[in-house]
This record gives structure tokens, C-alpha cells and sequence, in this order.
């Protein structure tokens, strides 16, 4: 889905936007990082510049006369084009770089006279802010002096890696490199096995795996947020090393090992954290919520909060589901009971604004759907829930919600509108596939919802590949509920299979869920003459109030 804001980037380069409506603009590029990839496309799509056409940029101070010498000799003669052209080419440049996409000023290779159009690289004074999958908080973490240029590479069996920059910050470390072969090109097919070091000795990525996969943009990135590690920027120690290695990459035995000390005094003084004290609120529904701390550092902000229910809040869920290992790798059907809690520190909604009513940032179930959810600014890291600890009024869980930076002194406030209860359902839809293309079948359940079935399609298996079912399936779900989860299929031998839902929601004008899409049934040996199709749990939304004022200092 494209930012809302594209079009207004065309008016912008075109110098059609009131200057407050410009400003606005430029603000929110900042922080949007579908616009900022647009305006990094469009300087990568200059591949013959015009510095004639090109405004006047700061240069950083290691500029040499001799260069500018060559740059200013080299500068072809001033172009014919029409004017329009030119304030399309000087906006869009004006915006990249109120933004912070051009701090380091123009340069050029200069080639047997010419002047050759360079990469996007040159253009800024970290990779971090060009990266695709940087966020907007890592390039936040740049302005905020919290990335150090790296010059460590090793080679072995003609492979090199390369780090090129580290990103140290209270809530994540995160470090761009490189691996090539002899000839320069780059290599996907690999994975740095990280450590990070105390000095103590201990290793805090020792408890959950220490793979790093690279995403990859002009180099990669591998980064590892300290919020699943460390309980509070507190906690973290001053002095880390960050050691990367690898015996494998490309198919090639060798040895690959690198080392990076990291200062995290820096980080820890660059975060702020706002505790809280006895501040609580009590749903109707049995979910106590405690608001413990939130921390805002440069590249990210963590609210901490504990849920607490009573046991009573549990459900004893009948689930059918795929099982894939050794024994099964070709995937063999299971149906067990599960308890599963009817609440989760997860599924809740609630906003953080600022004075003037703007959201900052806004938490919402994950699952959700786009046109259902709420989410604003939200950052998702590997873990955000810790086991529960046992009391007498009931389980109580440690969470993590982590969002993107939200910085300066100011006022700001939080409010819980939502909060999401699991509930058991046990409807029967039966079926008879083959006279669903004739006519569909509506069915009405306990819940309020209505779902119909309609376009049965059947392909059949194929050597050790079994055959899968296909329905279309559409409903209007019951007042409140958002979801149907946990769906299974039994056919005429009363055999039970696991079934996958994939619909779009949306919302009526009566603010009902309407869902439309697939339910396919895999793992199938024949077509089956009828169907019995169930789901075991649902979703059920309630409108909740709670306000906590946030004050940054």
C-alpha cells in the first residue's frame, strides 16, 4: 500500500504546495520511510546529472580545492531546458535534503574529463540512512551521533566480509557490511553466527540463537534488538563486544571472524525513561493492566507493561494443525488441546499522542487486518512477552511494545481504547462441495455471524503430493468480533483436517466485520463428497477507557 503523502510529493517537486503545506511535508518524510525510498529511487534515477540545473549544497569541510577545481572545470555549459524542468529537479532536491538524505553535499568521480552521475552513497554520511531496510529510527540514531564508521574486513578462500558501519543504541545494535568474492560481487548465500560479549565474559546471545541473516538493500544489514535481551536500558552494560564469525559462506570451508568493541554509555545517557507507580487500570472483562516504564531513545521507544488475569481466563482450545519434522517431512495432521489465555498484553489498542491531539504512536493486535488495525509508528521485535509469574490474584506477564523514536521534551498521553478477549465457538457448516458452484451455502452461527461458501475447486495429487480443496468464502461477522481463528475440516469419513483461511476485512457502516477470500483444505487424498467445516475460537473487541498523562524531560 503507498503512503497517502505520494501525491503530494509531485505537487511538492513542482512548487504547487503552500509553503505550510510544504513544511508539513517535509516533516512527515522524515519519519515515513515508503517516501523516503521514493525520493531515494528518484536520486538513483538521475543517471546524468546537470550541475548547472542543481542548486547550491553545503559541502563538508574535507573538500579539497583541488577537487572543486575539477568539479568547476568539468561542469558542461548551462542547458536550454525550460524552466519547469529545472524547479521540478531543484524542489525535489530541496526536499531530499531537508530531510536529511543529503548531509555530506555533491560530489563527483571525475573520469578523463567527465563528470560521471555518482551513487546514492555519496549523497549522505551514513549508510543507515539509504539502507531500504532502514527504518526511520536507525537514521534518527545517525543524527543523534549513535553511528561509527567501520574499516574491518577479512578474506578467506577469495570471500571477503566487510563492516562498513555500526548503529549502537539502547534499544538495538544493528551493523551494515558487505560480502563479496574476488570479483566484486556480492554474496547472498550466507549467515554471521553473532556473539555479544560482556566483560564478564558472558555471552547475552547465547539463550536464543545467534544467527544473524542479512537483509539486503545496496549492502546488508543484520541487527538484533536489546529489548529481548536486556530487561531495561538500566541493565545494559556499559562495555560490549559484538563478535561475528563464520566457518561456511558460499559453500566454502574457511574462517571468518570479526570483532567490534562497542561503548554503550553513550546510548544509555542518550535515553530517557519515564517510570510509573502504581498506575492501573481494571477492565471489566477480569485484565488488569499496569503501566510500568517507558524508554525513549534515539532509535526507538519501549512502553513496559505487565497484564495480570485470573486463571479462570483460560481456555481449553481443540486445535488442528500441521505438524513438519524429521519423522513427517512431508507434514503429518494433528489435533491437540491447548490452554490458551483468553488475553494477552498483545491485544489490546491503545494511542500515545501529543499536545496538539497528533498520534505518535499507536499500538493494535497484530493479527489484524490493514483496514481493521490501528497501528502507527510500531517497531516489530522478536520478543515481546516473559514468562508468567504465578500470584494469588492470577498470572501476571512482563511485555514489551517497541515503536519507532518519539524525542524532545514534551507532553504526551496515553490512551487505552481497545482490548481483545478470546472466546470458544463450535459452529458446524456442512457441505456438499460439489453443488457449491450450482448454489452457495449460507449458514448463520451461535455467534451472530453468517458465512457463505460458494466456487469449490478441486486439484487433484500428484506422485507423493496429495490433493488440496479450495472454497471461496465470504461473512459478516457477529457485533464486536473481529476474527475467526483455529479452523479445521472433517469430509464423509469423519477424518479431520487442518484448514487455511485467508480473507480481506473491512468494516460495514454499522461498524461490522465483513470478511472475503479463500479457505483451502490440504493434505487431501481424493475429493471428498461433503464437508463439515468448523472454527474453534473468535475474537471479540471491547471498547475500554483509560488515559495516563506522559511527561519527557
Amino acid at each position: 500500500m503507498k503512503c497517502f503523502m505520494f501525491n503530494q510529493l509531485k505537487l511538492y517537486v513542482n512548487d504547487e504546495l503552500a509553503p505550510a503545506e510544504s513544511k508539513g511535508l517535509e516533516q512527515h518524510v522524515e519519519n515515513c520511510p515508503q517516501c523516503q525510498k521514493y525520493l531515494q529511487e528518484w536520486v538513483e534515477g538521475m543517471q546524468e546529472v546537470d550541475f548547472s540545473d542543481i542548486p547550491d549544497a553545503l559541502v563538508p569541510d574535507t573538500f579539497t580545492d583541488e577537487v572543486m577545481d575539477k568539479l568547476s572545470d568539468a561542469v558542461p555549459p548551462r542547458s536550454t531546458r525550460k524552466h519547469s524542468s529545472r524547479t521540478r529537479r531543484q524542489r525535489g532536491w530541496d526536499i531530499v535534503k531537508k530531510t536529511g538524505l543529503v548531509v555530506a553535499g555533491l560530489t563527483a568521480l571525475v573520469v578523463t574529463g567527465t563528470v560521471v552521475s555518482p551513487t546514492f552513497a555519496n549523497y549522505v554520511n551514513s549508510l543507515f540512512q539509504i539502507e531500504k531496510n532502514a527504518d526511520s529510527g536507525m537514521k534518527n540514531a545517525v543524527n543523534k551521533g549513535l553511528v561509527q564508521k567501520l574499516e574491518q574486513k577479512v578474506t578467506d578462500q577469495g570471500i571477503t566480509v566487510e563492516l562498513k558501519e555500526l548503529l549502537a543504541d539502547s534499544m538495538r545494535i544493528a551493523v551494515i557490511y558487505d560480502v563479496y568474492d574476488e570479483s566484486g560481487k556480492k554474496i547472498e548465500d550466507h549467515n554471521l553466527n553473532a556473539k555479544l560479549i560482556d566483560q564478564n565474559g558472558k555471552d547475552w546471545f547465547e539463550d536464543d540463537g545467534g544467527d544473524n541473516w542479512g537483509s539486503h538493500g545496496e549492502f546488508f544489514i543484520t541487527e538484533r534488538f536489546l529489548n529481548e535481551i536486556f530487561e531495561s536500558t538500566e541493565a545494559t552494560p556499559d562495555q560490549l563486544t559484538l563478535h561475528l564469525e563464520q566457518t561456511e559462506i558460499a559453500d566454502k570451508t574457511g574462517k571468518w571472524s570479526l570483532e567490534v568493541p562497542i561503548d554503550m554509555k553513550k546510548a544509555k545517557e542518550a535515553t530517557k525513561t519515564v517510570a510509573f507507580k502504581d498506575t492501573v487500570f481494571q477492565s471489566p472483562q477480569g485484565l488488569g493492566i499496569e503501566l510500568k516504564n517507558i524508554e525513549f531513545s534515539p532509535s526507538a521507544t519501549r512502553v513496559m507493561l505487565d497484564t495480570t488475569f485470573p486463571k479462570s481466563a483460560y481456555l481449553e482450545v481443540e486445535r488442528t494443525s500441521i505438524l513438519y519434522d524429521r519423522k513427517n517431512p512431508q507434514g503429518a495432521i494433528v489435533t491437540e488441546k491447548e490452554r490458551d489465555p483468553a488475553f494477552s498484553g498483545e491485544n489490546m489498542m491503545y494511542e500515545i499522542t501529543n499536545e496538539k491531539g497528533d498520534v505518535v504512536a499507536a499500538w493494535d493486535m497484530k493479527s489484524l487486518d490493514d483496514e481493521l488495525d490501528n497501528k502507527e509508528n510500531v517497531l516489530f521485535t522478536p520478543r515481546t512477552e516473559e514468562e508468567a509469574e504465578e500470584r494469588p490474584e492470577g498470572d501476571v506477564l512482563n511485555w514489551w511494545h517497541t515503536f519507532g523514536p518519539i524525542q524532545g521534551e514534551q507532553k504526551l498521553k496515553l490512551e487505552l481504547k481497545k482490548i481483545y478477549e478470546k472466546k470458544l465457538a463450535s459452529p458446524t457448516f456442512d457441505l456438499v462441495p460439489t453443488e457449491l458452484d450450482k448454489k452457495a451455502a449460507t449458514f448463520k452461527d451461535e455467534t451472530g455471524s453468517t458465512f457463505t461458501f460458494s466456487s469449490f475447486a478441486w486439484e487433484p495429487g500428484n506422485g507423493e503430493d496429495l490433493g488440496e480443496a479450495v472454497m471461496t468464502i465470504e461473512g459478516t461477522l457477529g457485533k464486536g468480533i473481529v476474527e475467526n481463528r483455529d479452523w479445521s475440516v472433517k469430509d464423509e469419513n469423519g477424518k479431520t483436517y487442518a484448514a487455511s483461511v485467508s480473507t480481506e476485512s473491512t468494516r460495514d457502516k454499522d461498524g461490522r466485520v465483513q470478511i472475503k477470500g479463500e479457505i483451502s483444505i490440504p493434505r487431501l487424498k481424493q475429493q471428498p463428497k461433503k464437508l463439515t467445516v468448523s472454527y474453534a475460537t473468535y475474537m471479540m473487541e471491547h471498547d475500554v477507557k483509560w488515559e495516563v498523562p506522559i511527561e519527557i524531560k
